[in-house]
């Protein structure tokens, strides 16, 4: 690899993964304010059960109600918390194979061996399905989560609930 066009294209090549990798870590960027709002919801939750289980529930039906509606957003919410925590593991798994794969291209290059060309597509391919994964689990994620809402807003919020029975309904 003696020529400055040899160099150039190899930078090029090298160029797509890097792209990928910037992209991949916007992404985690957004994955981890999610997480950590997750995390915090779920400490407060937790934090307001405990307080609530130390008092004396057996006088006041509402405290039982109400430790039942937060054992079941804790739940609901630590679930969410396993699902961004698993798309964030596997879009950092995708960085590390995108840079992995500027590695197999850069050896590619270097020692002009064939297969090892194949061996990049195959291992960025192997990147973006794992990103791929990663993105499922969060686009499920948001789709659920609708969920841990509507259990603490329709608890308090008598309109709510009778404006989403009406919504239902129709």
């Amino acid at each position: 690899m003696s020529s400055i066009e040899e160099v150039t294209k190899t930078i090029n090549l090298i160029i797509a993964p890097v792209v990928t990798i910037t992209a991949c870590a916007i992404v985690v960027n957004g994955l981890i304010i999610r997480y950590g709002s997750l995390g915090d919801r779920l400490h407060t939750v937790n934090q307001e059960l405990s307080d609530l289980q130390e008092s004396d529930l057996a006088p006041n039906r509402d405290k039982a109600q109400r430790v039942q509606e937060l054992e079941s957003l804790l739940r609901d919410l630590l679930r969410h918390h396993h699902f961004v925590h698993d798309a964030l593991v596997l879009t950092y798994t995708s960085i590390l194979v995108f840079m992995l794969d500027m590695l197999v291209i850069a050896i590619a290059v270097a020692t002009n061996v064939s297969w090892l060309s194949q061996m990049a597509l195959i291992v960025f391919l192997g990147g973006v399905a794992v990103l791929f994964g990663g993105m499922v689990l969060i686009a499920y994620e948001l789709r659920t989560s609708h969920y841990s809402i509507q259990l603490e807003v329709h608890r308090t919020c008598r309109l709510c609930r009778h404006q989403h029975t009406k919504l239902v309904g129709n």
